[in-house]
């Protein structure tokens, strides 16, 4: 692990620098998607930065919600420190930015869905890096070869307090690795899956869309998470669920939309 690089006396932490490589990727590689959507220079400029800034925005809203007592002392949930975020709170925030965007400029947004899939899931990826580097988002502890031990920021030995303290120097599943793997599969599959059955536009999105919440629900288990039963055994893996099924059930409507319009 590796959460501080120092050039020439600075100081960069990984997990903002990777924030932000996979930010600044998924901006870059979006571009020429949006263009063959049919959006303008301007219109690709505006909507990715409020998908940047409603990401962050809604991200920090559901980890307040969801871990509260993370905020009851000097951390408060106005802080623009690059911590306190919740994955799925983010993705509200985009895709809510995103559809209110194209409502306003009378843009379809299917085509700009499935030209999100590759970029949303670089960023998501390149930030995973930065989280193994920085050790933050772990696993629980494991006696299997895939174990990582994570050392402390400051003495080099990995040092737990409270609850957790059973995992000093234990490794722990790099859960972070987990999930980089799991959404760099998705990406040729819905890719593939999506040409081959000949599928409607949003179709790579929503394929997407249910591997990457099972995938998610799969690695849940592993990973060691500061809240509450509630949401690590209820809420979340229903949450997974529900997303996933959604997915496949609109994914099943369109492609018989389109052999209804085949057979006609």
């Amino acid at each position: 692990m590796h959460p501080v690089f120092v050039l020439g006396g600075l100081e960069i932490y990984a997990y903002a620098l990777f924030t932000w490589l996979g930010a600044a990727s998924a901006c870059i590689l979006a571009l020429p998607g949006l263009k063959r959507a049919g959006m303008t220079a301007m219109q690709r400029c505006v909507v990715l930065m409020l998908m940047c800034i409603c990401f962050l925005v809604g991200a920090r809203l559901w980890n307040v919600a969801v871990n509260p007592v993370n905020y009851l002392g000097a951390f408060k949930w106005y802080t623009l420190k690059l911590a306190g975020f919740s994955l799925y709170g983010g993705l509200t925030g985009a895709v809510a930015a995103l559809i209110l965007f194209v409502k306003v400029c009378r843009i379809r947004i299917l085509p700009i869905l499935d030209a999100m899939v590759v970029p949303g899931s670089a960023a998501f990826c390149i930030a995973r890096i930065g989280c193994f580097l920085n050790g933050c988002c772990g696993g629980k502890a494991t006696n299997s070869p895939f174990g990582v031990l994570f050392p402390d920021h400051n003495t080099g030995e990995q040092t737990f307090s409270g609850m957790l303290s059973f995992l000093n120097k234990r490794p722990v599943h790099p859960t972070q690795l987990y999930e980089l793997a799991g959404a760099l599969v998705g990406i040729p599959l819905a890719i593939l899956l999506a040409k081959k059955l000949k599928l409607r536009e949003g179709a790579r999105f929503l394929i997407y869309g249910a591997w990457f919440c099972l995938m998610r629900l799969v690695v849940l288990p592993f990973r060691s998470l500061g809240y509450g039963e509630l949401f690590t055994k209820v809420i979340y893996p229903a949450l997974y669920l529900l997303l996933a099924a959604l997915c496949v059930f609109l994914l099943i409507r369109r492609g018989k939309a389109l052999k209804s319009e085949n057979d006609q």
